[in-house]
């Protein structure tokens, strides 16, 4: 049904992007955190976890590897510090055009069949089902 289809498209889309970034030595997940870290640098690691959807647990595991690949730093927070800010390095600010890069070839491998209006389409509906969720 719909449901599954929605789900398999996920999956595979979760796949690719885990192979492309495979040379970067990153996962999906990790891109992601970098993502939202170029977006707001310093954002602490609680904000990361609910931006992201993922337990704290979860997210703490992805720091830890992306702080021990140098990927990130994290820093108490200068008012608290029980709260951890988590900010990108020199060596994650370098990988940036390439993450964007690859991005966007996935999204070319993804969506480029589709005509413009067809992905508009696609793009409401989704916006339609997502909002019926939450």
């Amino acid at each position: 049904g719909t449901g599954y289809l929605l789900a398999e498209v996920t999956r595979l889309l979760r796949a690719s992007v885990d192979q492309r970034m495979l040379d970067l030595g990153l996962t999906g997940s990790m891109w992601r955190v970098l993502v939202y870290l170029q977006r707001e640098d310093g954002r602490s690691q609680a904000d990361l976890a609910k931006e992201l959807e993922v337990s704290r647990a979860s997210l703490g595991q992805m720091i830890d590897r992306l702080e021990h690949s140098g990927h990130v730093q994290r820093r108490a927070h200068p008012d608290d510090r029980r709260i951890w800010r988590v900010f990108l390095t020199e060596k994650s600010q370098e990988i940036m055009p390439s993450l964007g890069e690859k991005a966007q070839a996935l999204h070319q491998q993804t969506f480029g069949r589709l005509a413009k209006d067809e992905h508009r389409a696609l793009v409401a509906t989704l916006m339609t089902l997502r909002d019926s969720l939450t």
